[in-house]
């Protein structure tokens, strides 16, 4: 009696039919670990280092047309914007495109997670195109990783991520084309020492990041060439750390000082270099150092 558990194992394992299976199912088991590991690839973590940091814009604004290009006055039309912006601060302060807000009433900010917040434009500066809004939050954000654009290198791949014609989040990937291009987008508008890139820029990309493969932000994506396909342009990120200080800086001027020394990176450090005075008062060395 109690060698018949043993037989009965013993044969069931002898059956051809139940080895196939359990063979087959180990082999399934596995390939599903391994086609998951190699789904896992540079631009996928890429974009998952830098998602919760991007937000979406959006806003109202009124377009009127110049005197002139009509037989009748145009008292202006109201047209819904949207566009991309990149937190560079835990508090709230965001980087995007000038003409992504300007002329705004109301600037919408929708954060990964679907939270949705008004901003308030803090600084600006129409002839680089950059502008910094601030959201009003109770807990910390996470702050885009802040990469240098000093190093790129032409055929490099490259990442964007925005609110593309509306779609939130919207990836693209591409190569660094060329560097240090002159783009004169309108009459009124002048971008030099721009990065050129093949990754799709659509409408709404304004303001959003372009990314390295190791997912730091080298660029912010600004305009697209009109009628061309494959040819973006972003505006490198050395370049917009410096301008988001001086933007700052000069705005707390006559308020109070907010403990920045702004430099682009050195030989030792990426993104914004900290100065010995916020060293000393324990500010942190990562993204933009600000006061309330």
């Amino acid at each position: 009696m109690t060698d018949r558990p043993s037989r009965s194992a013993s044969s069931r394992w002898s059956n051809p039919w139940l080895v196939s299976i359990a063979l087959g199912c180990c082999l399934v088991l596995s390939a599903g670990l391994r086609a998951s590991e190699l789904r896992q690839t540079p631009i996928v973590k890429a974009v998952q280092r830098v998602r919760d940091a991007v937000v979406n814009i959006r806003g109202e604004k009124t377009i009127t047309t110049p005197a002139g290009q009509t037989a009748t006055p145009d008292a202006g039309r109201r047209v819904n914007g949207m566009g991309t912006g990149v937190l560079i601060d835990s508090r709230g302060y965001i980087v995007t495109n000038h003409h992504v807000v300007d002329g705004v009433h109301e600037i919408f900010v929708t954060l990964a997670n679907g939270q949705r917040h008004v901003a308030k434009l803090v600084a600006r500066d129409m002839e680089t195109d950059l502008a910094i809004i601030k959201i009003t939050i109770s807990t910390p954000l996470p702050a885009a990783p802040i990469g240098t654009s000093s190093d790129l290198m032409p055929g490099e791949t490259v990442i964007a991520v925005g609110n593309a014609y509306g779609y939130e989040h919207t990836v693209t990937r591409g190569i660094v084309s060329a560097l240090h291009r002159a783009v004169q987008v309108s009459d009124a508008q002048y971008y030099d020492d721009l990065i050129q890139t093949d990754a799709s820029i659509n409408p709404g990309n304004s303001g959003g990041p372009l990314l390295n493969i190791d997912g730091d932000v080298i660029g912010i994506n600004v305009a697209v060439r009109a009628g061309a396909q494959g040819i973006g342009f972003a505006i490198p990120i050395d370049k917009v750390v410096s301008i988001a200080a001086g933007l700052l800086a000069t705005r707390n001027a006559s308020k109070t000082w907010i403990g920045m020394e702004s430099s682009t990176k050195t030989a030792q450090s990426h993104g914004m270099a900290v100065g010995s005075i916020e060293r000393r008062l324990g500010l942190r060395s990562v993204g933009l150092a600000l006061r309330r």
